[in-house]
């Protein structure tokens, strides 16, 4: 399923944002190039790199060279480097470091620090960017305990690892466009990395055209329904833009412009947002391109009551939308490690 959702987001940076008026009925083949480079070994060698660090816990140890998040933002920034030497000097990678102040699940002022990888644009008047991105941290029950054992394979290795082998495999190409492949840090701590990038990319003008977020994407195994299905994929995507939503510390006018809005919601409006509009592209291109892959739209900005990296880009007013993995195992997901019935 990893090598599907691949194949779906590569397309969707690559056309998505163009939202073109004609359908195109042949396939273009740099896109079944790329599609047919993508490698589930790869990814599947990432997804078991960044579980050997053991615990990547946005307040574990900065220090080592083998545990912790400092090791695994290390390593993650040293592959997209070697990415990077592919690019003919086009594809620069960076850490994007930051204070986080203490507040909510961080305990004190940490330094944190996101990786990106930017493939330039090849065209000058060109200011367009698209960014893919997965969060590298990882937690168990305790959303505190920066100590223990967190494998994170799925939640959001997996994401990570998407996003890692996409910078991979399209490092080698011209696009006229700029690519950010991103490892973001702290989501589970209230979407620290992701909230960093948003703002600094409002704050500096970027011109972001699609912001693709995959988290929770390496699963095949529904564990209430006990279904296996590595041919679908749920999109997420929100109606009303999260910056049309009044606040309670909004003036009475603005919460009437809220209000008003928010009615969008009862008579379909919603259905032609941005958002929307990129959720239903990369659905029509990404079945087009891969064999038997089933998109499923989901009208939601995220699951119930639940939120992840693309939540920041829509609160800034850029089109966003979020790539996770049709049945989930709950059971995988913010674990202690333990053993039942001789499973670990």
């Amino acid at each position: 399923m990893k090598k599907l959702i691949l194949s779906a987001v590569l397309v969707a940076v690559i056309y998505a944002p163009c939202f073109p008026q004609t359908t195109i009925i042949k396939q273009d083949p740099q896109i079944s190039r790329l599609v047919d480079e993508v490698s589930s070994k790869n990814i599947e060698t990432i997804v078991r790199k960044l579980v050997s660090f053991k615990t990547r816990h946005t307040l574990s140890d900065t220090t080592s060279k083998t545990t912790g998040i400092g090791a695994a933002r290390n390593w993650i920034k040293a592959e997209m480097e070697r990415y990077a030497a592919t690019s003919n000097g086009r594809m620069k990678v960076e850490f994007d470091t930051f204070t986080q102040p203490a507040g909510g699940r961080i305990d004190k002022p940490t330094i944190l620090k996101n990786v990106l990888a930017t493939l330039k644009g090849t065209d000058p008047n060109d200011t367009r960017i698209y960014m893919v991105s997965g969060h590298y941290d990882s937690r168990v029950n305790d959303v505190m305990n920066a100590n223990s054992v967190e494998p994170g394979a799925v939640d959001d290795a997996s994401g990570t690892a998407l996003s890692m082998e996409l910078a991979r495999v399209m490092a080698k190409t011209n696009f006229p466009a700029t690519i950010i492949f991103m490892a973001v840090v702290g989501e589970e701590q209230g979407l620290n990395g992701s909230t960093n990038v948003a703002k600094r990319a409002k704050t500096e003008n970027w011109n972001i055209d699609a912001m693709l977020n995959n988290d929770i994407v390496g699963n095949t195994y529904g564990m209430e329904t006990g279904l296996k299905d590595n041919r679908s994929i749920r999109v997420f995507s929100e109606g009303v833009p999260s910056t049309a939503v009044a606040s309670r510390n909004d003036t009475l006018a603005a919460r009437r412009a809220g209000i008003a809005i928010n009615s969008l919601v009862g008579n379909g409006g919603e259905n032609d947002s941005p958002s929307r509009q990129l959720a239903r592209y990369t659905k029509e291109i990404g079945e087009r391109y891969v064999a038997q892959l089933d998109v499923k739209l989901i009208y939601r900005r995220d699951r119930f009551l639940r939120g992840g990296d693309q939540t920041p880009f829509l609160q800034q007013g850029f089109t966003a939308v979020r790539f996770t993995e049709m049945n989930e195992d709950f059971n995988r997901q913010h674990q202690d490690i333990r053993t039942e019935k001789g499973v670990a």
